[in-house]
Parts: C-alpha cells; sequence; structure tokens
C-alpha cells in the first residue's frame, strides 16, 4: 500500500513539474513574442499577391470578396493522362472550376467571399474556385440576388476568359449552403431570368 502511494505521490509531482516547466517555457515572453510575430507574418503572407473589394448589390446587400495568386505549394495537385495528353484532374482531391482543358495551373484563386445581409457577415463556399475573372476583380455584373419566401438565393458567375462555371448559395437564417457548381450550360438560365 505505502508503494502505491509514493508512486501515485511521485507521478502527480512529476505531472506537476512537468506542467509548470511548460508553463514557463511556452507562456514566457519571448515565446510568446515569436508566436506573435509568427502569426503576423502568416497574415501578412495570407494577403500578399492578393486583391480584394467590395461589391454592392442592393442598398443594405453586398459581397466583400478576395482573389489571390495560385500557388501550387498550398495545394494538393493531382495529375491524370489521356491519350497522350497529361492534365490537372484534381486540385485538393476535388475537381475545379475555372480551365477548359485543364492542362496547365490556375493563375489566381477566389479565396474568400462574404455576404453582408440582413445585418449579418456570412462566408461563402469558395472551395474548387479557380481563375475567377478575367481582370482579376469581380464586379456587379458577375452577381444576381434573388429573394424568395423566407431565404435568399445569390447566384454567380466566373470566368478568365474561357473555363466559365457558375454557382449558387442559399442563404437562410444567418447561414449559406453552396447548392451546384458547374460548367453546364443549363446551369446559367439564371441570367437570363427578370
Amino acid at each position: 500500500m505505502k508503494k502505491i502511494v509514493i508512486i501515485s505521490i511521485g507521478t502527480l509531482l512529476l505531472i506537476l513539474l512537468g506542467l509548470f516547466a511548460f508553463q514557463r517555457y511556452y507562456f514566457n515572453e519571448e515565446k510568446i513574442r515569436e508566436r506573435q510575430v509568427e502569426t503576423w507574418n502568416e497574415r501578412v503572407n495570407e494577403f500578399k499577391n492578393s486583391k480584394s473589394g467590395k461589391i454592392d448589390l442592393t442598398n443594405n446587400i453586398y459581397l466583400i470578396w478576395r482573389i489571390k495568386d495560385f500557388s501550387s505549394e498550398n495545394h494538393k495537385i493531382e495529375y491524370c493522362e489521356n491519350q497522350d495528353a497529361k492534365y490537372i484532374c484534381k486540385i485538393d482531391d476535388n475537381d475545379w472550376y475555372g480551365s477548359d482543358f485543364k492542362m496547365d495551373l490556375p493563375k489566381n484563386e477566389l479565396k474568400s467571399l462574404t455576404i453582408y445581409i440582413d445585418e449579418k457577415y456570412i462566408k461563402l463556399d469558395v472551395s474548387q474556385m479557380f481563375n475567377p475573372s478575367n481582370g482579376e476583380e469581380l464586379d456587379k455584373n458577375h452577381f444576381k440576388i434573388k429573394k424568395e419566401k423566407d431565404f435568399y438565393i445569390l447566384y454567380g458567375y466566373f470566368s478568365d476568359g474561357a473555363g466559365t462555371y457558375t454557382t449558387s448559395w442559399k442563404i437562410k437564417d444567418g447561414k449559406s449552403f453552396r447548392r451546384k457548381i458547374s460548367s453546364n450550360e443549363e446551369d446559367f438560365k439564371w441570367q437570363n431570368e427578370k
């Protein structure tokens, strides 16, 4: 019984000593400053080589967007071959949009798209969305917002001159859901609706 008590106390003391050493190491001023600098550098790098802007859709609904240069180091690229041609079949394990032939890496990617609606900022899913604009900026002509019963539908089309694609998001109760992303002509019908 004494051995168990001694072993338990010894283990507890070792744990406390380890926690104390970790706390002194991790929370000392120098380490805190290093982490702050590292975080700042990550944020600066995130916005390096990117453009952003705001699009007013209505008087009280707007979009905030950011397009960033594509960097293959930040993505998993999967190549396929078809009749002696090598092409990019997947980026980050997903099909991708923004190129007809998918022979070259994308120039840029839609990094973020946020809608301000009903006095809330709501992030929209922009995964798989590359080469979103010919002029490397988005404008009001790329989008259409439609009010339904108790939700909104935001439509958008994206293209750098080739590889045109469209998508739509359902926005309800402060949340969004991307309904479909497609390069099929039938999915562009929203552009002709009143």
